[in-house]
């Protein structure tokens, strides 16, 4: 046992825990007498690894609710420990109870089959087995030998039998009288029936007497659809009819059902160990500044300079002091109470969940300095120890950084990189990103370190972080708080009317529907509170965003629109669609001197209006170019250029945020703080605000929990739908078009896939219409129901970690998974050939996917997009597969069963995001034990088995509904 089960038994000695309940003083002084010399750790920072590996369910104030079975394991752990009589028998009830036997795998109909099975000597037998396998006999005057596998003569031992998925097994096996006397074979027990993979054939005699040197013959019989790995217990009842003796002799076999995607098995276990150093916050050092790349060409001018917003001296005395007293504060991935989040953190800050016009810029400025440390400490998470390679005839350095490809760290170019000669010299060299290739940069250092550069040498290594994106945030919330425009973003009735009498509008786009025309004419008759356009997955949001500019482009020639998204991807994406009708002297796509890949085929498309040189060299263009244009899109971060670079007042009459639901709070004042507000004109925004989004799907990247917690992560999008009066709706009743419009029919999905989100995220008001493509795979002849175009295959797999990961990864769903790539790949279906950029494959663990790719890549399927939840957000794939990992591994009889932390299942946004990103095809691969648990997951099982829509080798209440 480890130090976490020592002390639970220690508890339970000591009389602490009653009813799996306890008095948190009890067991903190308790910790603090007989522990904490051991662990050298806080008692807050021991019980956080109690709640992270499942000890502990839920504390309060006052009582620590500990986890009933591992309550129970641990007091039969020791077959030496005296439980009292009452506990024995509770314990027994959670394997048996007057209706079912979890142990025999048998229901009861009456109490009298229940008082039969009771005595029943197997039903014993496995009792004994789950208290303490010790008790029985591992004598070896009786051996179990493998004689034969499928007709193949072995002559081995039990020490490992390896079986083939797939391929149907016949194990012959002979039970040998190794002793000088008679033995009678009475019985061979299989220990865990609910092994269904593997069993003893019916024929095996039992009462067979064995003189000595004889052997008796039996066979087992198998089959498995997935690799596993797991002991086989078989207790074989012995009577010894000279003497009149029985034994229970038990003999375990281990088994390795192997597949080709075996060698994804990770060699060494990942064992959590938490760290005991508090986490520090960086103190200043003598940095010596690297050299930068040759400035790309410029004729910008920064009239309002960006200051640097730091994080204040006082407030980053707090913050340490916080950190010192709550080293749990800034670590993430652990399960921490919302006792620590209310209490301790909130109290210690004076900061509480809630954000208003009363404590807006308070709140928020003291968030964004919150979260910039998170952001400080999480890229120290990176730092190493590496070499650098000197490059020739350019004065630069290149360094490895094995996680590039995976952003982990995200580096661009001008980011920084830290390099010190000796862990613990004051002074480091500032490394400036000059190239970014797939597993190195190359960086440009000051010169005083080529003169020190020592080839072979080990560096210790840091990463820096681009404050830029933090600092423009803080200056837009600044601003906002400056030019009092705060109110503006909690409207509780119309500031003002400025309806404006349209005529007739022709739309560009024909095919627009009724909820996107009533979207556009609304968003001109220029109201003063921000107008949303709400559209779920798959509604043509984007698609109303363009044909509402294009109108304004038209009809309003003296107006000029600032149109913005949180990602270039985004941005690229509503330029493209306007630019084929804009003419280019009116519209410019504004690229930030950071961007990636200027040669995919959307940047062909906006050549004519980026700021790229005809010979392709990136330049950063004037204010005059810039404001002559009607239309500017950027991304958000990047529109705080036109703020500091001193837009006139009232230049831009429209702020249109497409994708705004992935924008914070903060982000999304960036293009309307500065913008849309002056100095000149405190409490005035000059323009109209549309933000296009969906509140319902994944929220704003936020790397510090606590900040989250209080607000900062949801988007004013979501805020203002939620909490705004102007905004909400009646539960039976739309909501007002003059300020909110909810696009209902879906384009993308069929009508099956759509039900489950329809049902949980958009009060079953979206409408399928897509093409006929959606209909597709309806008749397919691999699904489980051929006019339901979707399923849910059931696979209890083996979750683990590796030695270097604490990502989970399931090599049996990775099986899953690459057994319908294949039927996919192989298929015509209606003939259409099926190609891999049909098929997106979907998995919330990094390491999952990393695993998934390399079974794609060993099929030759490189061009399958895989990849997290995250990352497929505002795409869609003809065919979806998601794998969701968690499992528990049901072979393994002796340990007790935890109940699993779903972790990034468990989030209603995740979900959403994963289910609606299939346009004809969608297929789960997961434990449906362990999803159950989730009410969301559990809806879309259980409409999986309404609709015989469930594979695999799923339980027989696998449609029954935990919500």
């Amino acid at each position: 046992m480890d130090i976490l089960e020592n002390f639970i038994v220690d508890l339970l000695k000591k009389g602490i825990i009653t009813n799996y309940v306890a008095k948190e003083k009890d067991v903190r002084n308790f910790y603090m007498d007989e522990y904490r010399s051991q662990t050298g750790r806080s008692f807050d920072d021991f019980f956080m690894e109690l709640w992270y590996f499942w000890y502990v369910n839920h504390l309060t104030r006052k009582t620590v609710y500990f986890d009933q079975r591992w309550v129970n394991y641990l007091k039969n752990l020791d077959g030496s420990k005296e439980v009292p009589h009452e506990e024995k028998k509770f314990v027994e009830t959670n394997y048996v109870t007057k209706s079912k036997c979890l142990l025999c795998n048998l229901n009861f109909t009456n109490e009298n089959s229940y008082e039969n099975h009771l005595k029943c000597q197997n039903h014993q037998v496995r009792i004994q087995y789950v208290k303490d396998k010790n008790q029985f006999t591992f004598s070896e005057e009786i051996s179990l030998d493998i004689v034969e596998i499928n007709n193949v003569n072995n002559n081995g031992t039990t020490s490992r039998l390896e079986i083939q998925t797939k391929t149907r097994v016949n194990v012959t096996l002979s039970i040998t009288n190794n002793s000088t006397t008679v033995a009678s074979i009475k019985d061979i027990i299989k220990i865990n029936p609910m092994i269904t993979e593997f069993n003893l054939l019916e024929n095996v005699q039992r009462g067979v007497l064995l003189i000595p040197d004889t052997s008796l013959i039996f066979e087992l019989e198998g089959y498995f659809e997935n690799s596993a790995s797991f002991i086989f217990p078989l207790v074989i009842r012995v009577e010894y009819p000279e003497s009149g003796h029985t034994e229970l002799i038990l003999k375990e076999i281990p088994i390795e059902a192997v597949s080709e995607f075996s060698d994804l098995k990770a060699v060494e276990i990942f064992t959590f160990q938490k760290s005991t150093k508090i986490p520090a916050i960086p103190k200043e050092e003598m940095v010596i500044p690297g050299k930068r790349p040759d400035l790309y060409p410029s004729y910008y001018k920064e009239t309002l300079n960006l200051m640097p917003f730091k994080i204040s001296q006082g407030f980053e005395n707090v913050l340490r002091n916080l950190i010192k007293k709550y080293p749990s504060f800034t670590e993430r991935g652990l399960n921490v109470s919302q006792k620590f989040f209310n209490g301790e953190y909130s109290a210690y800050l004076q900061i509480y969940p809630g954000i208003n016009p009363s404590n807006y810029y308070d709140t928020l400025r003291k968030l964004l300095d919150i979260e910039e440390n998170q952001m400080k400490l999480d890229i120290r998470e990176f730092d190493t120890v590496s070499k650098l390679k000197a490059l020739k005839g350019n004065s630069l350095f290149e360094l490895m950084v094995p996680g590039l490809a995976e952003a982990r760290p995200s580096l661009l170019v001008y980011d920084s990189i830290f390099l010190k000669l000796n862990k613990n010299d004051k002074e480091k060299y500032q490394g400036i990103v000059h190239k970014v290739l797939e597993q190195s940069v190359h960086l440009g250092f000051n010169h005083r370190f080529s003169s020190k550069f020592i080839p072979n040498m080990e560096y210790h290594i840091e990463f820096g972080f681009n404050r830029r994106p933090i600092r423009v945030e803080k200056q837009a919330l600044y601003l906002a708080n400056d030019h009092k425009i705060i109110p503006f973003f909690y409207p509780e009735k119309p500031i003002e009317e400025r309806q404006r009498t349209l005529k007739s509008l022709n739309f560009f786009n024909k095919q627009l529907n009724d909820e996107q025309q009533s979207a556009v004419r609304n968003i001109l008759a220029c109201k003063s509170e921000p107008y949303i356009i709400f559209g779920p997955p798959g509604t043509g949001k984007t698609v109303t965003v363009v044909e509402s500019i294009l109108q304004i482009w038209k009809n309003e020639p003296s107006a000029r629109m600032m149109v913005c998204a949180p990602s270039n991807a985004a941005a690229n994406e509503v330029a493209s669609r306007l630019v084929d009708t804009i003419s280019h002297s009116d519209i410019f796509r504004l690229l930030g001197s950071v961007y990636g890949n200027m040669n995919d085929s959307v940047m062909a498309k906006l050549k004519p209006i980026v700021n790229v040189q005809p010979d392709g060299t990136f330049y950063f263009p004037s204010m005059e170019e810039l404001l002559k244009r009607r239309v500017l899109v950027t991304t958000i971060v990047t529109a705080a250029r036109i703020v500091n670079g001193g837009v006139p007042q009232d230049h831009f009459s429209y702020v249109f945020i497409d994708e705004s639901g992935y924008a914070t709070e903060t982000q999304t004042l960036i293009p309307i703080a500065g913008i849309l507000s002056s100095k000149q004109a405190t409490g005035r925004i000059a323009g109209q605000v549309i933000l296009a989004g969906d509140p319902r799907q994944l929220g704003p990247l936020v790397h510090s929990r606590f900040v989250r917690h209080c607000g900062y992560g949801t988007s004013m999008l979501e805020r203002l739908l939620d909490t705004c009066k102007i905004y909400s709706r009646e539960e039976d009743q739309p909501y007002n078009d003059r300020y909110v419009t909810k696009l209902v029919k879906n384009y993308r999905s069929h009508k099956t896939i759509l039900h489950v989100p329809n049902k949980h995220f958009y009060r079953n008001e979206l409408i399928a219409a897509g093409d006929h493509y959606t209909e597709l795979f309806v008749g397919w002849e691999h699904l489980k129901n051929q006019m339901f175009p979707m399923m849910f295959h059931h696979v209890e797999g083996q979750d683990t970690r590796e030695k270097t990961s604490p990502s989970f990864f399931n090599v049996q769903e990775i099986e899953e998974v690459v057994g319908y790539l294949s039927k996919l790949l192989q298929s015509r279906v209606k003939g259409i050939q099926i190609n891999q950029d049909h098929i997106g494959v979907i998995t919330p663990y990094r390491k999952q996917a990393e695993k998934l790719r390399a079974a794609c890549s060993k099929k030759g399927w490189g061009k399958i997009l895989v990849g997290s939840v995250e990352q497929f957000q505002g795409k869609e794939k003809l065919v979806v597969i998601v794998s969701t990992v968690r499992s528990k591994n049901c072979h393994k009889f002796e340990e007790i069963d935890r109940v699993c932390q779903l972790g990034f299942l468990k989030n209603p946004k995740r979900f959403n995001v994963a289910l609606t990103r299939a346009r004809a095809l969608l297929v789960i691969v997961g434990n449906a034990n362990v999803l159950k648990t989730d009410k969301y997951w559990s809806s879309f099982i259980q409409y999986c088995a309404e609709n015989s829509a469930v594979a695999g080798r799923a339980p027989s209440n696998i449609g029954d509904n935990e919500e």
